[in-house]
């Protein structure tokens, strides 16, 4: 059983970047995340990206696991919900989506909005250069 466990667990990367959620896997930000910057000018600490990976997300010392529901696909790009629990010492839930903007050419690499709970929307998000 534990042998089975950790051969799904090895697995989950190749899963996600086979399917259709593979195209949100990656980097993501504006140009001051993508270029971790200083978010105020002399300050100390940086903007950070938003990494998504197979069963993760994490934005600087954040960290959420996520639990895919299926992807649809949309005739401008492609919508994923994922439930997360995110926190260390109180872990919260949240449901997010996932909305990705493609290019007029079909690339994946368009923009990238994510959708927190019902009220709170980032802000469009590109992925950036590894």
């Amino acid at each position: 059983m534990l042998l089975r466990a950790a051969l799904i667990m090895s697995l989950l990367p190749v899963l996600a970047s086979a399917s259709p959620l593979g195209a949100l896997v990656g980097t993501w930000g504006d140009a001051r995340q993508c270029a971790r910057d200083f978010i105020q000018e002399g300050g100390t600490v940086r903007a950070a990206p938003v990494v998504i990976s197979a069963g993760w997300l994490r934005q600087g010392t954040i960290w959420c696991q996520l639990f895919w529901f299926p992807p649809q696909d949309r005739p401008d790009g492609l919508f994923a919900t994922a439930d997360a629990l995110c926190g260390e010492d109180a872990v919260r839930n949240w449901r997010i989506g996932f909305s990705l903007t493609t290019g007029l050419d079909g690339d994946t690499g368009g923009t990238l909005r994510i959708l927190w709970g019902e009220s709170l929307v980032s802000a469009p998000l590109s992925r950036c250069a590894e």
